[in-house]
């Protein structure tokens, strides 16, 4: 009888080891985790891949967007004071001017200005020529405070994450966010993109060097980028795979019991 436990013992041994590599072959492979995976291994210093990447166009303002501007001359009128939003070295997201629905911003002594729809080197010339009314050669430099991208799902810190400069890729934004799990499926990330009342909803391949060569590359403020998680984590973090494996290993112990008894009658 011993013998026959034994070897029930042995096949639900073999068994179980089945299931566990079972297991770890449907986790996740490893092109699936790895970025720009078709860049061949031979590429190094001597022999480098060269990628084209998509010409970077400045961000339009928006309505909603806050201003950092800072207006400064060596010498000023009589009575009127440098306009100032942020400190050198500060980054200050609250500290500007905010952009109206109807794309407009007020700046005491000028007044309202229309940058609604311009890039802020264009915003900066506007402002100074009209600056140029009340103070002599007057220095000008204008950026959005907020420029803000959202990384939500399978990220290892999600929310919204402000950048100090406009100039951002979806490479950059991820980096912020802590990089994506493990488990984040990189193949499929969906950028949303608001642009006006539309909203864009847009796949990107990061397992690919052609996401440099994407128009959408680069981010605009306020873009939403979701990383779906992968069909091995929604299964173990609502424990099913784990379930499922205790129910077959019962299911098989009670077989090797009785297949057991069977043969000892």
């Amino acid at each position: 009888m011993n013998r026959l436990f034994e070897q029930g013992h042995k096949r639900l041994h073999i068994l179980l080891f089945s299931i566990a590599l079972f297991s770890l072959n449907s986790c996740i492979s490893t092109k699936k985790i790895v970025y720009f995976n078709d860049i061949s291994d031979s590429a190094s210093a001597s022999h480098p891949v060269t990628i084209e990447s998509m010409k970077y166009e400045d961000p339009k303002i928006l309505p909603n967007d806050v201003l950092a501007i800072t207006l400064q001359t060596i010498e000023q009128n009589e009575g009127n004071t440098p306009i100032t939003t942020s400190s050198l070295g500060t980054f200050n997201p609250l500290n500007g001017f905010l952009v109206d629905k109807n794309g407009n911003i007020e700046l005491s002594l000028i007044g309202f200005i229309h940058v609604g729809g311009l890039t802020t080197s264009e915003a900066r010339e506007l402002i100074k020529d009209k600056a140029n009314e009340y103070y002599k050669q007057p220095v000008v430099n204008v950026r959005i405070s907020n420029f803000e991208v959202n990384l939500i799902g399978d990220v290892t810190a999600p929310g919204p994450h402000l950048f100090p400069s406009e100039k951002v890729n979806i490479i950059e934004a991820i980096s912020n966010g802590g990089d994506l799990t493990i488990t984040g499926k990189r193949k499929n990330v969906l950028l949303i993109r608001t642009e006006g009342d539309t909203r864009k909803f847009i796949r990107l391949d990061l397992t690919s060097s052609d996401i440099f060569r994407s128009p959408y590359f680069y981010l605009r403020q306020r873009d939403i980028l979701y990383v779906e998680p992968s069909k091995y984590k929604i299964e173990t973090s609502d424990n099913r795979l784990t379930r499922n494996i205790g129910i077959i290993t019962s299911i098989i112990s009670v077989l090797t019991i009785f297949l057991a008894f069977k043969n000892f009658k």
